[in-house]
């Protein structure tokens, strides 16, 4: 028996897995949206399963709010202001260093979609917003790509296998994205970790299936760990869902915003209106005059009695401490622009 015979022979001898399973899965190109709860948990079965290439994808830092529910990342992370999808990246290459990584710290948008998930074999969603999770859904109808929509609150998460011209697509089930502040977040209803271990579960089974080749099941699952419920409800689709007729808004950057406030914490990722890069040295010394000034290989963190933030070098920020869009790009504004 070889080393990688071995490694992952549990997994082999699961009915309808085997080695050709196991072989599929040392093939496989998969994209993980979200490294937060819900993501590290993917991402931790993914490699162990020998998944071939699992690609990060993550816009935010490792912070202390973090560690509580989020089992990739540690204080070590936290102190050194990593990237999420960078410190993931370290973490699962000490689980299993056959698997490739590649770290995206990115904000995924309708002008890189389609690069970052191109050339996947299956997406996984663990985003932290619906407009995010909409975008997922326009690329992967556009590219025929699968996905699996997933999202945990509280105590409660939900999981839909989309197989494009086969199953229901996001807006079969939901046609628009919900009004800000209609539905829980983690921020206003915390977040039962284990329910999202649970959830992720529940995903991955449905992304072996679909790598091994199965017929996607047409149901959305619905668990509920307060209540102790696990419901299947069967999702058709629908004649008139826009985005199943080829009406692509999200992707096509006719729909979506430039601000959105991050589950759980007080803080805004703005991005610019127009791709930028940023000189974040010659920035961190201009900054310098206006308040405390940290630069990282990844990032420049700033603070100042008037706000506190995360700058990438392609323009991105994340501003601490800030709930409301439009205070978040007055911040921005009047510390970048000028």
């Amino acid at each position: 028996m070889t080393e990688s015979t071995e490694r992952y022979a549990r997994l082999a001898r699961l009915p309808g897995v085997g080695e050709r399973g196991v072989e599929r899965l040392s093939r496989a190109r998969i994209v993980l949206v979200g490294c937060g709860t819900l993501g590290g948990a993917y991402a931790q079965h993914l490699v162990r399963m020998g998944v071939g290439t699992l690609v990060l994808v993550d816009r935010d830092v490792v912070e202390e709010a973090n560690l509580g529910t989020q089992l990739l990342f540690d204080e070590d992370d936290v102190r050194e202001m990593r990237p999420k999808a960078v410190a993931a990246a370290r973490h699962l290459e000490m689980i299993n260093s056959r698997v490739r990584l590649e770290a995206r710290v990115a904000d995924l948008s309708a002008g890189n979609a389609r690069e970052i998930l191109g050339g996947a074999h299956l997406v996984l969603d663990a985003a932290d917003n619906f407009e995010v999770r909409f975008l997922l859904n326009d690329t992967a109808l556009a590219l025929g790509l699968p996905w699996i929509y997933t999202a945990v609150t509280g105590w409660a998460g939900l999981v839909m296998p989309v197989v494009p011209g086969r199953t229901a697509c996001l807006r079969c089930l939901i046609p628009e994205p919900p009004e800000p502040g209609s539905l829980p977040t983690c921020e206003t209803a915390g977040v039962w970790a284990p329910a999202a271990a649970a959830v992720a579960s529940a995903g991955l089974t449905a992304t072996l299936r679909l790598l091994l080749g199965e017929a996607a099941q047409p149901e959305l699952h619905e668990l509920d760990f307060q209540a102790g419920t696990w419901r299947k409800i069967a999702v058709n689709r629908r004649a008139d869902c826009p985005a199943c007729a080829g009406d692509l808004p999200f992707l096509e950057g006719r729909r979506g915003s430039q601000a959105v406030r991050l589950c759980g914490r007080d803080m805004v990722h703005l991005a610019p209106e127009s791709p930028v890069r940023l000189d974040l040295p010659a920035l961190a010394d201009k900054l310098r005059e206006a308040g405390t000034v940290r630069l990282t290989e990844y990032l420049l963190h700033f603070a100042a009695p008037a706000g506190e933030m995360y700058l990438f070098p392609d323009g991105r920020a994340l501003l601490k401490g800030v709930t409301d869009p439009g205070r978040a790009r007055a911040l921005y504004h009047r510390f970048l622009s000028g």
